[in-house]
C-alpha cells in the first residue's frame, strides 16, 4: 500500500485535510504577536522581564496604556503601596526598580482617589475621568479619560491591584475589564512563580556554595600529600557521590621522636579507612568529627581495637541522627613490617601477593559492629606479618556496590578479577581498579562515593635480618 502524507500548513491558508479544512488565521496580525510573547514568557528569569513582556506586547495588541500597580500586602486596612507608575507615553523601563526587593523602601499611603478604588476589593471601570489634584499622585491623571480596576489574587486573598488608563474617556468596554481580569491575574500569577523560581535559585545558589565550602573542608582532612612512610608506596583514588562525601582515609605516626621534635617516621602508623553512612554534607559532618576524635586521643593507644572503641563511645554519644560510620583501622610497625587491625562493619581488605599471578586473600579474621550505633563495643583485633611485594587494598563499598547498565553490582569478585592482572604495585592496583570500574558501570551515575587506597610493601636489603619479635 502506498503511503499517504498529509501536511498540516503552518501558513494558516485554508486547506481541506481528509474533509477537515484548515481556517485561514494568516490575515489576523495580534497571533504572531500573541504568539512571540508567549515565547519571550518562557525566557523570562526576572519579574521585571514578565511585566516588561506583557507590557511592550499588550501596547502591540491593545495600544497604549497607563498603568499604575498597587499592593495592600501585609497592610492594615485602608493602607497601600504604589509599586509602578507607567504613563502611557513611557516605555516600560527594565531598570526602573524592583519593588519586591524595595518594598520597605516605598511609602506607605492612605486615602485618595486609589484608596477609594481599592476600598470595595471588586473591578472598576470608569469613563469620563476625572482626577485632579489628588492628595496621592496629584495631577499625575488628569490626562486620562478612562479606567480599568483589577483585583490580583494570591491564595485566595485580592493582594494587588492593577489599574489601566486610557486617555479616550470611553477606552475601555465591560468586554475588555472581563478579558483584563483574566489577564492581568495571570501575569500576576507569572510574575510570582519567576520570583519564586529566582527565589528557589538563589538559595540554591547559596547551599552549593556552602557545599562547596564542606566539600573544601573534607578534602583538607585527607593527607596530603600522602606521608612518607618507611618501606611502604601508597596510592589512593578518592571520587565522591556529590560535592561533599562521607568517605575518608587517613595515616597518621602514633609516636613522637625521642628527642620530641615531631613524629618518629619509624615508629607505628595508624592506617585507616572509613565510610559515614549516606553521602554528602551530613555524612562529611561525621567524618571530620571522627576525624578529630582520633587525632585528638590524649595518648599512644595499645592497638586499633583501643582507638574503635574510644571512637565509638564519643560517636554513639553524640547520638549523630541515626547516622553510622564503618571503618577498618590498621597499626602498622614499619621495623617488623607487622600488620595489626580491627573492624568496624568495614569491608575487609584484600592482600595481593606479589606478581601478576599473585593470589589475593581478604584479611578479615576479626569484625564488629559499626561506629556510633552501640554505647559500648569491644572490638577484637589480629596480626599479618606482610611480606615484600604484597599489597593492602582498602576500598569503601561504593566500590562494590557500583551498578551498571544492567543492575549488577561491581561486587568483591570484580576488585579480585581486576588484581589478577595487576603486578601488586599500588599505582598499578588503582589503575586496574578504576578502568574496569568505569566500564562496568558504562555511564550510570555512582550511588556512594568511591574510594581506594593500596599500601604496597617495597623490598628491603635487610629483609633477612628483620626480627620478628623484637620489642
Amino acid at each position: 500500500m502506498p503511503r499517504v502524507e498529509q501536511t498540516v500548513p503552518k501558513t494558516g491558508r485554508e486547506e481541506n485535510l481528509g474533509g477537515m479544512r484548515c481556517v485561514d488565521t494568516s490575515g489576523n496580525p495580534r497571533i504572531p504577536v500573541l504568539m512571540e510573547m508567549v515565547g519571550a514568557l518562557s525566557r523570562a528569569v526576572e519579574p521585571q522581564e514578565v511585566l516588561q513582556v506583557f507590557s511592550a506586547h499588550g501596547e502591540q495588541l491593545y495600544g497604549p496604556r497607563g498603568y499604575i500597580s498597587l499592593s495592600t500586602r501585609g497592610m492594615a486596612p485602608g493602607e497601600y503601596k504604589i509599586t509602578r507608575f507607567v504613563h502611557h507615553h513611557e516605555p516600560f523601563d527594565l531598570a526602573s526598580g524592583e519593588p519586591w526587593r524595595q518594598w520597605h523602601d516605598l511609602p506607605v499611603q492612605t486615602g485618595g482617589f486609589l484608596g477609594q478604588l481599592i476600598r470595595s476589593a471588586y473591578p472598576e471601570l470608569i469613563h469620563h475621568l476625572t482626577v485632579g489634584d489628588d492628595p496621592i499622585v496629584g495631577d499625575a491623571l488628569a490626562g486620562y479619560g478612562s479606567l480599568m480596576a483589577i483585583p490580583l489574587f494570591d491564595d485566595g486573598e485580592p493582594l494587588n491591584w492593577a489599574i489601566f488608563l486610557r486617555t479616550d474617556p470611553e477606552g475601555f468596554s465591560v468586554e475588555d475589564l472581563e478579558h483584563a481580569i483574566l489577564r492581568a491575574n495571570l501575569v500576576g500569577t507569572a510574575v510570582k512563580n519567576v520570583l519564586i523560581a529566582k527565589e528557589l535559585r538563589d538559595a540554591h545558589g547559596k547551599i552549593r556554595a556552602e557545599v562547596e565550602r564542606v566539600a573544601a573542608i573534607q578534602r583538607a582532612l585527607l593527607p596530603h600529600p600522602i606521608p612518607d612512610i618507611p618501606g611502604l608506596t601508597i596510592a589512593a583514588s578518592y571520587q565522591t557521590f556529590d560535592q561533599a562525601g562521607g568517605d575518608h582515609y587517613d595515616f597518621r605516626p602514633l609516636r613522637s621522636s625521642s628527642d620530641g621534635s615531631g613524629a618518629d617516621p619509624n615508629g607505628p602508623w595508624l592506617m585507616l579507612i572509613a565510610d559515614a553512612s549516606g553521602h554528602g554534607p551530613a555524612a562529611a559532618v561525621v567524618m571530620a568529627m571522627l576525624h578529630a576524635i582520633l587525632h585528638a586521643y590524649p595518648r599512644d593507644p595499645d592497638g586499633p581495637a583501643e582507638l574503635l572503641e574510644h571512637a565509638n563511645r564519643h560517636l554513639a554519644a553524640k547520638r549523630i541522627q541515626n547516622s553510622f560510620v564503618t571503618a577498618y583501622l590498621a597499626v602498622y610497625d614499619p621495623p617488623r613490617r607487622r600488620w595489626t587491625y580491627a573492624r568496624a562493619g568495614h569491608n575487609p581488605p584484600l592482600l595481593k601477593k606479589p606478581g601478576v599471578a599473585g593470589s589475593v586473600q581478604r584479611l578479615d579474621a576479626v569484625g564488629g559492629v559499626p561506629l556510633g550505633v552501640l554505647d559500648r563495643v569491644r572490638y577484637e583485633e589480629a596480626t599479618v606479618d606482610l611480606e615484600p611485594g604484597q599489597t593492602v587494598v582498602m576500598y569503601t563499598d561504593g566500590i562494590i556496590e557500583a551498578r551498571g547498565p544492567d543492575g549488577a553490582m561491581f561486587g568483591v569478585a570484580g576488585i579480585e578479577r581486576a588484581l589478577e592482572a595487576c603486578t601488586g604495585e599500588p599505582a598499578c592496583v588503582v589503575q586496574s581498579l578504576t578502568d574496569p570500574l568505569s566500564r562496568h558501570q558504562a555511564g550510570v551515575r555512582p550511588i556512594d562515593d568511591q574510594t581506594i587506597v593500596a599500601i604496597g610493601v617495597e623490598p628491603a636489603e635487610e629483609d633477612a635480618s628483620i626480627d620478628r619479635d623484637a620489642p
